[in-house]
């Protein structure tokens, strides 16, 4: 694996090409999965969302600088929460539950599209010989597959194995896109406030009645977000659950696609 901060610095151009690809991710990622918190309340009977023109796809009513910065970077962060009234809720345990999991399930389902997608134009563009040497997971997975590299701008070793080395670029864009939401939607489920993680504890298991996250929970949440970050626990445990899901999902498609 490749550190940004490293590529930053010593190859700017191709941080900058890196950057066409991670930065839509990113984007598509965090905001549809603000967008769904806030769709999924509307439809529960929370107004607060629409009201507060949240209901958006426009990147600059959901994106926060700091969480933004780290997804891009680090692989975890985080948007500006969508504000949510549990008063409106019937039923305000299942209705939070409903709520709470809504941006998860976005991110999953865009990580399962984006999955087969780079998966069908991953056969697309490598010679048949590379494609009998190599299982999906070999290719795109995200701890080991030579993806990592072909996304930053290295193993151009394996051009002359290229069938169709036009479709390069949308190789990369699925591939990042997958991946990201693969990432955001494990660390939103994280069980540590004010992520989607500790609202699904309580309405599954802990049932307390008050559901509200104060400011000053939500600060100690990402305080521990960030020193679990730096002590590199929370990027092993992150990296590990990933690479357990999209293996799995891969050795699904890889035998639906014959690959």
């Amino acid at each position: 694996m490749f550190s940004l901060l490293d590529m930053l610095f010593q190859d700017p151009l191709r941080f900058f090409e890196y950057s066409l690809y991670r930065v839509p991710a990113v984007l598509i990622a965090l905001v549809l999965h603000e967008w769904a918190h806030g769709y999924v309340a509307f439809r529960l009977g929370d107004p607060t969302a629409k009201m507060m023109n949240r209901l958006s796809i426009n990147p600059l009513r959901h994106l926060d600088p700091v969480g933004a910065l780290l997804m891009f970077f680090f692989g975890f962060g985080w948007a500006r929460p969508v504000p949510v009234n549990p008063n409106y809720f019937k039923k305000p345990h299942r209705d939070d539950f409903l709520v709470s999991i809504a941006g998860i399930t976005m991110n999953l389902c865009l990580f399962l599209a984006f999955t087969v997608l780079a998966a069908a134009l991953n056969n697309a563009l490598w010679h048949p010989q590379i494609l009998r040497a190599y299982s999906l997971r070999e290719m795109l997975g995200v701890k080991d597959g030579f993806i990592n590299y072909i996304l930053a701008g290295y193993g151009t070793e394996w051009s002359e194995f290229y069938a169709n080395p036009g479709i390069l670029w949308a190789v990369r864009l699925t591939s990042q896109i997958a991946m990201v939401n693969l990432y955001i939607a494990i660390f939103n489920l994280l069980p540590i406030p004010p992520l989607d993680g500790s609202h699904v504890l309580n309405d599954l298991i802990l049932k307390k009645d008050n559901l509200y996250v104060s400011r000053q929970m939500a600060n100690a949440g990402m305080a521990a977000v960030l020193i679990l970050s730096y002590t590199g626990v929370l990027g092993k445990v992150m990296l590990f659950l990933a690479n357990g899901v999209q293996s799995a999902v891969l050795v699904i498609v890889g035998a639906l696609m014959g690959s």
